[in-house]
């Protein structure tokens, strides 16, 4: 590995990044098996990626959202790995969001919220079809067996089950991210990479 890359490394992933995306990993675990445990029709398994994407952008979120995955395939629900294209979705798009000056004003964060539940939907939606035949763990698939039940096809129950569900979901982790990290102070997210850029008004946004 060269200097440059080095550099670049050393850039995207300070102490900081590395010491806070553990801790985005246990929040997205410990939040998601709560809501699991007690079938709410949401997730709210996001919150410590979204956290991470603010404060460092797209790639430590990414990674944060796949070693969630990984790990809660393991310790906590076996389904989820099959769901790491979602989570690398949401990694990228809520970074993508914030490195843009979204998080600066609710009303859009919110907006970006209803968007990435969108998203997440969409790319969930193959793997809970033809893996799971519509039916998984989550609180989610008691309006799938709704819908089911009424008539619709499955792929149809899982899609109008996401995009009923999963904007909700994400606005909601969205909005929670946004109401924790308002309240820091500046001299704590100064510490890392986008944590000032990104969440104070008074900060230029990325062109």
């Amino acid at each position: 590995m060269n200097c440059e890359a080095k550099g670049w490394l050393a850039k995207q992933f300070p102490p900081a990044v590395l010491t806070l995306m553990p801790i985005g990993v246990a929040l997205n675990l410990a939040i998601g098996t709560l809501v699991q445990i007690i079938k709410l029709p949401v997730f709210l398994d996001s919150v410590g990626t979204v956290i991470v994407a603010v404060l460092s952008g797209p790639l430590p979120a990414i990674l944060t959202a796949v070693v969630t995955v990984l790990v809660g395939g393991l310790l906590t629900n076996p389904v989820l790995p099959w769901f790491v294209g979602t989570a690398i979705a949401i990694g990228w798009f809520s970074g993508f969001c914030a490195n843009r000056g979204a998080f600066r004003r609710v009303w859009l964060w919110g907006l970006c919220g209803v968007a990435m539940g969108v998203i997440a939907a969409v790319v969930s939606a193959p793997v809970v079809v033809y893996l799971f035949a519509g039916i998984t763990q989550s609180g989610s698939s008691l309006v799938v067996a709704y819908l089911m039940a009424a008539g619709k096809t499955v792929l149809n129950s899982v899609l109008l089950a996401g995009i009923a569900c999963d904007p909700v979901d994400k606005l909601l982790t969205f909005l929670i991210v946004w109401a924790l990290l308002r309240g820091l102070p500046v001299k704590l997210l100064a510490q890392f990479p986008r944590g000032v850029l990104n969440t104070r008004p008074s900060a230029p946004a990325i062109r």
